[in-house]
Order: C-alpha cells, then sequence, then structure tokens
C-alpha cells in the first residue's frame, strides 16, 4: 500500500475512535513517516479529512436500484456493508452525528443529499410495496421510520452490546418487522416474498 493510502487509512481509524481531534503527529508515528511527509500527500489537516469522506462517501452511499430492489434487498446490503469493519460504523456515526465545523460546506451538502436520495429509494420501495399488496395500507412514513430506526437500532447495539456475532440475529428480526408489515408472513425458509 503506498504512502498516501497508508495516511488516508490511518486518518480513517483514527477519525472514527477520536473524531477530528486526532493528531498529524499521530498519523505520522502510526505510518512510520515523519510528519512533514504529510504536508507532501496533503496540504492541511483539513484536506486530509476531506478526502478520506470522499473517498468513503461512495461506497457508503451505494447504488439503490428502485425497479430491482426490495426493502429486504436494502435492508442486508446496509448491514453487510459494515460486516467487514467495525472501524465503518464508527466512522459514519461520528460523521454523521458530531460532524467536524471545518467541515467544506459542499461535503456536507453532498452527504445530506445522497442521505436524501437513499430515504426517498426506501420510501419509493414502501409505496410500491403497499400499492403491490404486499405490506399492508398504512402509514408510509411510519414503516419508513421503522425500516431506519430497526436498521440504526442493530448498527447501535453492535457498538454498545458488542455481542459475538450479531449477524445470525439478523434473519430473525428482519422477519419479526416484515411480520409486523407484510400481508403474507415470511415463508417457512425465512425469506420474505418479497426478495
Amino acid at each position: 500500500m503506498e504512502t498516501r493510502q497508508r495516511i488516508m487509512q490511518c486518518a480513517f481509524e483514527l477519525f472514527a475512535h477520536q473524531g477530528d481531534k486526532f493528531s498529524l503527529s499521530g498519523i505520522s508515528i502510526s505510518v512510520g513517516i515523519k510528519k512533514a511527509s504529510i504536508y507532501f500527500h496533503f496540504h492541511s489537516k483539513e484536506e486530509l479529512i476531506r478526502e478520506v469522506i470522499e473517498d468513503e462517501i461512495d461506497e457508503y452511499f451505494f447504488e439503490i436500484n428502485q425497479e430491482n430492489d426490495s426493502l429486504e434487498r436494502v435492508f442486508f446490503r446496509f448491514l453487510d456493508y459494515y460486516e467487514s469493519s467495525q472501524t465503518k460504523l464508527l466512522f459514519w456515526k461520528r460523521l454523521l452525528l458530531f460532524p467536524p465545523e471545518t467541515l467544506n460546506p459542499d461535503l456536507v451538502t453532498r452527504i445530506r443529499e445522497a442521505s436524501a436520495r437513499r430515504f426517498e429509494v426506501v420510501r419509493g420501495l414502501i409505496a410500491q410495496a403497499a400499492a403491490d399488496g404486499v405490506i399492508l395500507q398504512t402509514d408510509q412514513d411510519e414503516v419508513e421510520i421503522m425500516f431506519f430506526s430497526l436498521l440504526h437500532g442493530l448498527l447501535s447495539s453492535v457498538l454498545i452490546y458488542r455481542p459475538a456475532d450479531m449477524k445470525r440475529h439478523y434473519r430473525g428480526i428482519w422477519n419479526r418487522f416484515w411480520a409486523s408489515i407484510a400481508v403474507i408472513p415470511p415463508t417457512e425458509g425465512g425469506k420474505s416474498p418479497d426478495r
């Protein structure tokens, strides 16, 4: 891995654990370079943070194709994104809840717009499932809030309780959620009809 990527990876991990309070000296020690070498790759700490965030945005806001997706697939893809790294979870929780004050306004706008698009796609999937008679005709805003609350609650539980294997519970949790909104409950194989 080249030096620039190592610096960015270290900044990503430090931001996840410390927010923007991490030091460039800490990066230089972790990467094994002189602090001045960081400035060869990045003009400032703010530029480094911005590039780390930009690098992660596209992966975090994975493309959801409303025509071919279902609530269930979106649910599990969202959880799968974090499966490989608890650091990713810490990074996004910190960024979304406590964004750095120096964060570029254009980047903040980009994150907000991508979040809004994700919510709109999920809203569309819920509306389509209701129109198709797959889920109950109910308050779609409530279903959307339930969906995202369930996801974010599971992710917070991973951080708070650190169970050995939360993933083994995801299918059962999804089935309970689905049973609460579905016209037809999950099949015996454990999959909801919309997957």
